[in-house]
């Protein structure tokens, strides 16, 4: 008795070869990925890349193209110009985080538990390694602070940027990023506080020991101003929900 014929699927499809463009599009990427390419780094001209990969300049072209369109490269015209890999995008970052987070239904005390551990030990790190500018810099944030303790929106911006700039201190990448990704929670949270006029003076007097800890290199003292620092915000933040209830 003879097997019917049967449909049913044996063998994979070979696949399609890919295009030139393609193959160069997913090795600069995987660089990027690596970190071989860095951001900021300047990629060979197109003359180069099309010897390096063994391709027409078109075929570059269309790679460098794709690569640009997707925010991995940045490609900048006239003087010093060139290809460049493209910095992180924090704020769409941000973004993500913020709208992730605030669907799983992040606590106050969630939040600032996460800070606690980053930016203690950032703080502690940034004790030990800041430069005479970075402090300078961290002071100036503080005095835009006072400088706009009557502009709600530019007194929450610089007082981010400075729990920001001490992880930037501390050169921990990681930290960085994760305080960079949920800035626009931290913001949400500072517009429900700032109408308090006496409180916004108090987190500038928070500031300016931190600042000082960090400046005279005393590790415990910086983790422990900032800790107590975020410990208040913590307990701010909870009085106002329930006023709120």
């Amino acid at each position: 008795m003879t097997e019917e014929p049967t449909n049913e699927q044996m063998f994979e499809p070979i696949p399609m070869p890919k295009r030139n463009f393609e193959v160069v599009v997913e090795n600069i990427r995987r660089q990027i990925y690596l970190g071989n390419l860095k951001p900021g780094q300047k990629l060979p001209n197109e003359v180069e890349l099309g010897r390096q990969f063994n391709v027409g300049r078109s075929a570059i072209r269309e790679a460098l193209k794709v690569l640009e369109l997707s925010g991995l490269l940045i490609v900048r015209r006239g003087y010093n110009g060139g290809t460049f890999v493209a910095p992180p995008d924090f704020e769409d970052a941000s973004e993500v985080v913020t709208l992730t987070l605030r669907m799983g239904h992040t606590t106050v005390q969630q939040l600032i538990e996460a800070r606690e551990v980053i930016e203690v030990r950032a703080a502690e790190l940034a004790a030990e390694r800041a430069t005479d500018l970075e402090i300078a810099d961290l002071e100036a944030i503080t005095q835009r602070m006072e400088q706009n303790i009557n502009v709600p929106a530019r007194y929450i911006a610089a007082d981010v940027d400075f729990h920001l700039a001490i992880a930037e201190m501390s050169r921990n990448n990681v930290f960085i990023f994760t305080l960079s990704a949920i800035r626009n929670l931290l913001t949400q949270d500072l517009n429900r506080l700032v109408s308090d006029r006496e409180l916004c003076w108090l987190f500038i007097s928070h500031h300016r020991q931190i600042s000082e800890a960090i400046a005279s290199h005393k590790v415990d003292e910086a983790g422990q101003t900032i800790r107590d620092h975020l410990q208040s915000i913590a307990d701010r933040m909870q009085r106002f929900w329930v006023t709120r209830a």
